[in-house]
């Protein structure tokens, strides 16, 4: 029965994934042991049923010299007998196995070479042959290591890798299952002496320490699995939680900006908040390209993170990461940087819109100059998307739209500004420049535009990407948060009205009457 059991847990797993069909493309991953054979034995049955495309890939790693080359031997022969295309890779480590990290530079290797084999094949899935006995081991390696509940879910069954998923079909059967339908089938296997051997830690608690446990608790091995089924269940739903808590307040646009929404962690559970900090520095690791090695926040890092986010009395507004990387605290805004200050992506300043030549096309009045007509004249509604902010998401546009108008009043705040006709040719719509100066309505004077910014406690990484209404080096509006001399309210003015949509992120506050006019 335990071969019947074996392919229906593998039919099952398939199924789930959506990956028991005829036009599917799977690679074993196959080292020549009983786990492996009794997976790609279990494997070629089902194509016989399916007919699925099946491949096998193996590593040669150079580590255990005949023996590694009679373990290529019997998988190739295997392959052959049955017609499944088999790719060898040679890895040629060097040393031996008795290396400090040889098992990780190991498990490395064979990584990029599951990558690299999908990919020649243009495969769904790599299948590795993990078992209910290896997901004990990693609980435990991961319990001693003081692992979270992440951690202590163990090994995924799918996880995303290379251009489709990693399966691991096989985390509820136990290695005599595989073993006793290895033997129903009459299949040979070779077994890896340095298994035998307590090398490293895995090898130690599999060969010293679940035994003990076998004897002192029957049957523990399998109700350890069966905790990190529960635990990965419980993980899956915080996370999820935490995922959209990131969304719903995570800012990231087409430029170097990454940041966290800091209100949004308020009165969030601990266990949420930590996670959704976590994702987002994970994603924007990603963004940076800091290598995998790099990638993982310890838990005292994690901890820093969250304490440092909610602190309302930092001793500093900073604080260093992993990679290379640093997190800036502003006065909303949780933003993700080099710790040189550089942004986290270098990008090109977005190009400068003309004003004039960004309102829709058959408006003639005001690009003209014609005088404007008596009554309002609304322009037909096509938003502007302020340079910077066409993130691709809508819900981080900022965008602006358009009204010919004679104002009879000042605007009520910053988020609207009235242009004179006279004045619109040259506006552009930019990023700041070195050398920007501006005169705040209400102020004795103009300032440099940098020095402004720094007055009103703009966060640093904000500044760059600050959306600005120019002419020359003359800055005569800044959306939502300062409106400049030049454009004073002129009464019976012909004038084009712009308003900001939503509320911009860099403002450091949002409440009510907050955005000022000058």
């Amino acid at each position: 029965m335990s071969a019947v059991h074996v392919l229906d847990t593998l039919r099952d797993c398939l199924t789930r994934h959506r990956l028991l069909r005829q036009d599917a493309c799977l690679v074993a991953a196959v080292s020549g042991g009983s786990d492996s054979m009794a997976l790609l034995a279990a494997l070629h049955h089902l194509q016989q049923q399916i007919g699925f495309s099946l491949h096998a890939c193996h590593v040669q790693h150079g580590l255990r010299g005949m023996d590694s080359l009679e373990d290529e031997t019997l998988v190739y022969s295997f392959c052959l007998n049955r017609g499944i295309p088999l790719t060898v890779h040679t890895a040629d480590l060097g040393g031996d196995l008795h290396l400090p990290g040889m098992e990780t530079r190991a498990r490395n290797c064979r990584r990029a070479f599951y990558a690299e084999a999908m990919a020649a094949v243009s495969a769904d899935a790599v299948l590795l042959a993990h078992h209910q006995n290896d997901q004990t081991e990693t609980l435990l390696l991961h319990l001693l290591r003081g692992a979270g509940t992440n951690g202590l879910s163990g090994m995924k069954e799918a996880v995303p890798f290379g251009g489709g998923l990693l399966l691991r079909p096989f985390l509820d059967l136990s290695k005599a299952e595989l073993t006793a339908a290895l033997h129903h089938w009459r299949i040979p296997h070779r077994e890896d002496a340095s298994n035998q051997e307590a090398l490293t830690l895995r090898n130690a608690l599999r060969l010293r320490v679940l035994p003990l446990l076998e004897e002192l608790s029957p049957g523990c091995s399998g109700r350890m699995a069966q905790t990190a089924r529960l635990l990965q269940q419980d993980e899956n739903a915080l996370s999820g939680q935490a995922y959209l808590l990131r969304t719903s307040s995570h800012l990231r646009t087409d430029g170097g900006l990454h940041a966290f929404f800091l209100p949004a962690l308020q009165d969030t559970p601990k266990a949420i908040a930590v996670r959704a900090l976590r994702q987002w520095m994970e994603d924007g690791l990603n963004r940076a390209g800091v290598t995998r090695s790099e990638m993982s926040l310890s838990a005292e890092d994690s901890e820093n993170l969250l304490t440092f986010a909610l602190s309302h009395n930092a001793p500093s507004r900073s604080l260093n990461l992993p990679g290379s990387l640093q997190v800036f605290k502003g006065s909303r805004w949780l933003h993700l940087i080099r710790q040189d200050g550089a942004p986290l992506v270098a990008c090109q300043p977005p190009q400068a819109l003309s004003l004039a030549d960004s309102l829709p096309n058959g408006y003639t009045e005001l690009n003209s100059g014609a005088p404007a007509p008596a009554q309002q004249s609304p322009i037909p509604f096509v938003p502007i998307v302020l340079p910077g902010w066409d993130t691709g998401d809508p819900r981080y546009h900022l965008a602006l739209t358009c009204t010919m108008e004679i104002p009879e009043t000042p605007p009520a705040n910053a988020r609207t500004a009235y242009v004179p006709l006279p004045l619109l040719p040259g506006c552009v719509l930019r990023s700041p420049l070195p050398g920007d100066t501006i005169h705040p309505l209400g102020a004795p004077g103009e300032k440099p535009l940098r020095r402004y910014l720094t007055d009103r406690k703009i966060d640093p990484p904000f500044r760059p990407h600050l959306p600005v209404l120019a002419r020359g080096d003359t800055i005569l509006w800044i959306p939502g948060l300062c409106t400049a001399h030049p454009l004073a309210y002129q009464p019976d003015t012909p004038c084009l009205r712009l308003t900001l949509q939503q509320i911009p992120p860099y403002l450091t506050t949002t409440h009510k009457g907050d955005e000022r006019h000058g």
